[in-house]
């Protein structure tokens, strides 16, 4: 007899748990770093496994819309179009109906509600999905941990029709926000992010955010208190109450978790606040859970192929058929080889994501590191403002020179230095008036000295031709007789 086992797939990786009876067993942990070949080898072991596979990452979107009240053949065409126009550029894309609305019009037509629900990055997920495409049997159905949350509705004791749920497993916390017993929306939270600040701080700040973003989107009411049922192990409820206390915005209830569980069948004893075990149980329990992936999706890569079935039939047909199924097997092959590829470059890149993320280091920094970043910083703010007043004396100088133009103005810092300067490197042309005076060029590094040397010292620059905080090049005359003066003013620091 085949075995059945769910897989609980996480930013951590895949967690193998074998369901029976009410009784639920974790078995085997693949991590991320293993990857697809490791769950190919783990397929391989359990040749008569049937397997579904509970997706629980961050990389959700919600979208609720309406849609006209339709025949059935219509109703796939309208949701297959919306879908489409959601242009969320992923495969693994499902919905779920949420009843009806009347339309506020008088004598409106009904509408339906779609919760329309997607996996925006779908190279998480397609890499896994790789082992079971070449593996000996199909999965049994793919489906979101979220859609989890409707059924554990009728298990809450006096559940209002809009409240949040919330429960935390090894993915990290989730949010959910049910109307009427059903999903209305759900984020979760990875438990990598929340490591130093604490789970029940951590489901008070994101129930706050989860319930502050659905009044903006106008779900709730924000005059109205929102009650927060929170999945906790009894050991955890005073923690959770001291963490999480009431405001006029929610109103936090601790739900007990392993007396829910039983309720819910779950022979298993829970010992702590992860609702994994009780998820896994419902998932198995739960007939109707919407399908994320394709179903060729979960099939082994012989069978995904329907020319292969219909080139056979139109051979035993028509001549002609057998030279147009050849050329749609032709245009498969590439589309496949297309596919082939664009799956080797998301596992590559999924390896450099994880390389990366293995290289960055984690914060805080060391203080030796954050002093030697913060060092050269703190030595070059003082010129923030001896820059400025710089300007000022500069133009002062030439203010008092005429026919002199100011043509370059560069900066040069050097904040490595035992004793960090700014130098300031001028750029002039001079007049080229036959009467201009021949001492133009001293006297025009005299007046720059004169208006913008170091205020530090309280005392004149040296003259041109000695060492000093002044130093000129030759002047150079143009095409229009006119000479070009480079002078570099160093610049003190206040």
């Amino acid at each position: 007899m085949a075995e059945r086992h769910f897989l609980h797939l996480d930013s951590a990786g895949l967690r193998a748990a074998r369901v029976h009876r009410g009784q639920v067993g974790l078995t085997d942990h693949i991590t991320a770093a293993d990857g697809p070949p490791a769950l190919a080898a783990w397929l391989k072991g359990h040749p008569q496994a049937r397997c579904t596979l509970l997706v629980d990452l961050p990389d959700e979107t919600y979208q609720l819309d309406t849609l006209p009240v339709v025949g059935p053949r219509d109703r796939r065409q309208l949701i297959a179009r919306r879908q489409a126009q959601l242009g969320l550029d992923t495969p693994y894309i499902t919905h779920q109906p949420l009843g009806q609305s009347v339309d506020s019009r008088a004598g409106g037509p009904p509408q339906e509600k779609i919760l329309f629900a997607a996996l925006n990055r779908p190279a998480a997920l397609q890499t896994w999905l790789t082992a079971f495409e070449q593996g000996p049997r199909a999965l049994d159905g793919v489906h979101l941990a979220s859609h989890l949350a409707a059924a554990l509705a009728p298990q809450l004791p006096d559940l209002p029709p809009l409240a949040l749920l919330v429960w935390a497993s090894p993915a990290g916390l989730r949010v959910s926000c049910l109307d009427g017993g059903r999903l209305r929306f759900s984020r979760l939270t990875p438990a990598s992010t929340f490591a130093g600040i604490g789970l029940w701080q951590t489901c008070h700040d994101e129930a706050r955010r989860t319930h502050q973003y659905l009044v903006g989107q106008r779900a709730i009411d924000r005059t109205q208190t929102t009650p927060v049922y929170v999945l906790a192990h009894p050991q955890d409820h005073a923690a959770l109450g001291s963490a999480c206390p009431d405001s006029g915005e929610l109103r936090f209830q601790a739900v007990d978790l392993p007396a829910l569980a039983r309720r819910c069948g779950l022979h298993s004893p829970i010992e702590d606040s992860d609702s994994l075990p009780l998820l896994l149980h419902l998932a198995s329990r739960s007939r109707h859970l919407p399908q994320l992936a394709p179903f060729v999706r979960g099939r082994p890569r012989h069978l995904s192929v329907p020319a292969t079935a219909f080139g056979v039939l139109a051979a035993s047909l028509l001549a002609v058929s057998l030279v147009i199924t050849a050329h749609n097997l032709f245009e498969t092959n590439q589309l496949r080889q297309q596919a082939d590829s664009a799956l080797t470059e998301s596992l590559a890149e999924e390896a450099r994501t994880r390389a990366r993320q293995a290289a960055t280091p984690r914060l805080p920094l060391p203080g030796d590191a954050l002093q030697a970043d913060f060092t050269p910083l703190a030595s070059l703010h003082p010129f923030g403002s001896s820059l400025t007043a710089f300007l000022h004396r500069l133009a002062d100088a030439l203010e008092t020179l005429p026919g002199v133009e100011l043509t370059a103005l560069e900066w040069s810092l050097a904040p490595d230095t035992p004793q960090p300067g700014a130098t300031a490197i001028v750029e002039l042309r001079l007049p080229a008036s036959p009467n201009a005076r021949p001492d133009l060029i001293p006297h025009v590094l005299t007046t720059l000295r004169d208006h913008t040397g170091s205020p530090a010292h309280g005392q004149a620059a040296s003259p041109p031709d000695e060492q000093g905080p002044l130093r000129s090049a030759d002047g150079q005359a143009d095409a229009d007789g006119r000479r070009a003066l480079r002078v570099e003013l160093p610049v003190s620091a206040p």
